[in-house]
Formats: structure tokens, C-alpha cells, sequence
């Protein structure tokens, strides 16, 4: 795998956190690590902990939501996106600003491996979560690894949650994961960094207008967006 973060540094213990609900007193432990990770709109960043040093995508479509978390965009110091660079790049400012690394098939291959133990469904898709997981533990096998925020459910019907839960469970009873559900208040925002997830957001929605709108987009485009006859 790919990655300056990982190739440069120590690593010991990581966080990955996920975007479900994270008590208040887990916030502090997130940033503790030596290694944190983030997915796709990152809800908790600014609330439960502040770092953020790979966003991972699961498209890098992901990137030009609105949804997206601007502040977990702009402090990751790279961006993870899960699948290869022919289907990931999306445009001329998510190469520039985001330093995009492109994981390919890899991570996901490796979770449908260890899926199959468990009888996950033949067609299923593994969660960017379990994509990581997979990764992580063949490429920093010492690495001890902490989850927040992982609930194994969702909307989406292409993932098999209950084989996912049976496999993470099955890693925390070999100590090679620790989950993290501490009940208590949720992780909320201060209003300093509600005011910096608002000026961030306008920031980055800017940027893509200039930058990918008017700078470096078609000619069709700009007539579109200026209403100007060809």
C-alpha cells in the first residue's frame, strides 16, 4: 500500500473512526494514536477529536458532496480513495488540493477474503471500514488498532453487516482490535468549531466553483454557467 503517512512514520496504535455515534468521553483517546482515520463525510471530526491524517473515500465522487465534513477535507493530509485511479478521479482541484491515493482493488479483495469465513453473501460489497481493516492488519500487523463509532449497520443493501460484526468480533476477542462503545453524551462541536466547519465549507465550495467551474472546465460549461450564447 501506498502511502507517505504510513512509510514515514511509527506506527503503533490507530484510530478508525467510524460515522456512527461516539460518546463524548471517547473523543480524547481518538487523537491519542498515532495514526487517525476518517470515512467519506466524516461527522465527528471537530467534535470527537480533531485529527484527521488519511480521509478515506469510498468514490472519490464523495469529495464534491456537500455532505462532505470541510474540515476533515481540509486538515487530512492525504486522501484514501477506495478503488482504482480510472474510476476515482473526478476533477482538477480534487488532484491538486486533496493528494489523492488511489488504493485500487487490493484492500476490498482482502476483506472479501476474510468475509467468506463467515458466509457473507457471494455478491456483497465490504464497507470501506472493512476494506481498511483488511489492509491495515496485512500492512501494520503489530499496529494495535482501535474502532470508534463502527455500529455494523446501515441504508446500504450491498453490504453484509452481520458477517462484518461476526469477523470484528471475532478480531477483538484475539486482542488485535479494541471497539470503543462507552455510553454517555455524544461528542458534540464547540461553537468555535462550528463557526470553522461553516467558513471551511464555504471555502471549499468556492474553490470548486473557481477552480473546476470557470478555471478548468469545457466551453460548453462556462456558457452554461454565464448564459452566454455560443
Amino acid at each position: 500500500m501506498q502511502s507517505d503517512i504510513l512509510n514515514s512514520r511509527t506506527i503503533k496504535s490507530i484510530s478508525i473512526v467510524g460515522n456512527g455515534p461516539i460518546s463524548e468521553a471517547d473523543a480524547p483517546l481518538i487523537d491519542e494514536s498515532d495514526f487517525v482515520l476518517r470515512f467519506n463525510s466524516a461527522p465527528a471530526c471537530g467534535a470527537a477529536g480533531q485529527r484527521v491524517d488519511a480521509l478515506m473515500l469510498n468514490r472519490a465522487r464523495v469529495y464534491t458532496s456537500k455532505r462532505i465534513n470541510p474540515i476533515a477535507l481540509h486538515r487530512a493530509e492525504e486522501v484514501w480513495v477506495n478503488d482504482i485511479e480510472e474510476n476515482g478521479r473526478v476533477d482538477w482541484l480534487f488532484d491538486k488540493e486533496c493528494r489523492p491515493k488511489y488504493l485500487g482493488f487490493g484492500p476490498i479483495t482482502k476483506a472479501r477474503t476474510q468475509l467468506k469465513k463467515y458466509e457473507a453473501v457471494e455478491a456483497t460489497n465490504p464497507t470501506s471500514g472493512a476494506s481498511i481493516i483488511a489492509e491495515l492488519l496485512d500492512t501494520l500487523p503489530n499496529a494495535k488498532i482501535h474502532l470508534f463509532g463502527f455500529t455494523h449497520q446501515g441504508k446500504q443493501h450491498t453490504h453484509d453487516w452481520g458477517a462484518e460484526k461476526q469477523w470484528i468480533q471475532e478480531l477483538c476477542e484475539q486482542g488485535r482490535i479494541t471497539k470503543h462503545i462507552t455510553p454517555g453524551p455524544p461528542a458534540r462541536r464547540t461553537l468555535s468549531g462550528t463557526l470553522e466547519y461553516y467558513a471551511r465549507f464555504v471555502e471549499k465550495r468556492l474553490k470548486h466553483y473557481v477552480y473546476n467551474k470557470l478555471l478548468h472546465s469545457s466551453a460548453s460549461t462556462k456558457h452554461r454557467i454565464f448564459g452566454l450564447k455560443k
